[in-house]
């Protein structure tokens, strides 16, 4: 074959390769919502003038991040075959924990103490509960086999229990501003908790990609049955899904009580809807074995757009919960469909 011929047949190969290549992206879930956040965007900044600010957007972006760093976090849980419908109330814990330990001055009507601990500590703490409250639903599903549908819901419980026993209903104040800057500060033009977010994404995605184990996640969620039969550690990893679900649920509810100034017992409050319905809007889905970093992020981000449109739209807020449920349903409905491809 001539160098020419050979020139040529490559350019075919290519060619013919490009449309099946193109067909992939725009298959993918992430493609799907960046398109559904641009057309958002086009209408939303038509509708009002404030949606395209930069003030506005940075604020999406930070009150958005707690939810996406949980997500992260019950994404790893989904693609190993679980659930974890404790994440609202192991943020508020885990917020309280640091609230506690950094506070200075206790409440305002309940003197619950304040130890003003450094706010690195404090940090440390909040994440320490929430890896805490993660290892207990890990034991209750891998150890006792419990369904994790059960085990979550009745540790939803259970923490939201122990959060309002614990502040008798009051709430937690009077932190240092060096503990408040985790939420409401900047580095340069970024919000920190939107730093915080990138930084774990960023490992989270090479956990999955480059690790061992994060293989090992998608496999025991693709087929449990062939996992064990292939001699993979099935409990250490769905133990440790559960563990890091805690942690990066940790890492929001601190973020989450920083960026407000407050911990409240109702902090955090259905926040496991969200961030479930973020991870599979997201392209996670509920059956396991697939899913993505970056799709379960700009699942939360889509969900914190579609929450500002409401806002700027001045939609009455007695229509929120009906949105919340609307984002359940749709996030369902969009796995099946994927599911039957």
């Amino acid at each position: 074959m001539s160098e020419d011929t050979s020139v040529k047949t490559k350019r075919a190969l290519v060619t013919a390769q490009t449309p099946s290549i193109i067909r992939r992206i725009l298959q993918r879930p992430e493609t799907s919502i960046v398109i559904v956040l641009l057309v958002l965007s086009i209408f939303l900044s038509q509708s009002s003038d404030a949606f395209l600010t930069p003030g506005n957007l940075f604020n999406i972006l930070r009150n958005n991040a707690d939810i996406a760093i949980a997500a992260l976090g019950v994404a790893l849980v989904i693609m190993a075959g679980g659930i974890d419908l404790s994440i609202g109330s192991t943020m508020a814990l885990s917020g309280l924990v640091a609230a506690i330990a950094v506070s200075q001055g206790g409440t305002t009507a309940y003197q619950l103490p304040g130890y003003g601990l450094p706010p690195v500590v404090a940090f440390a703490l909040g994440v320490l509960a929430g890896t805490t409250v993660g290892l207990i639903n890990g034991t209750l599903v891998v150890r006792l086999k419990i369904a994790p549908f059960i085990a979550t819901l009745g540790m939803l419980g259970v923490v939201r229990g122990v959060v309002v026993g614990l502040t008798s209903g009051q709430t937690v104040r009077n932190f240092p501003v060096e503990f408040t800057n985790l939420g409401q500060g900047y580095l340069g033009p970024a919000p920190a908790p939107v730093i915080f977010l990138i930084v774990l994404a960023i490992l989270v995605s090479l956990f999955l990609s480059y690790h061992v184990w994060g293989t090992y996640i998608y496999a025991i969620g693709g087929n449990e049955t062939s996992a064990v039969l292939t001699g993979l550690p099935v409990e250490r990893v769905r133990m440790l899904t559960y563990a890091l679900s805690g942690a990066l649920a940790g890492v929001g509810g601190v973020l989450v009580v920083a960026r407000l100034g407050v911990s409240a017992p109702t902090q955090a409050l259905g926040y496991e809807l969200f961030v479930i319905a973020a991870a599979v809007i997201g392209g996670v889905s509920l059956s396991g074995g697939r899913g993505t970093v970056l799709g379960a992020v700009l699942g939360a981000i889509l969900i914190g757009v579609l929450n500002n449109a409401l806002v700027l739209l001045r939609v009455e807020s007695y229509w929120q919960q009906a949105f919340t449920g609307g984002i359940i349903l749709l996030s369902a409905v969009i796995d099946r469909l994927r599911q039957r491809r």
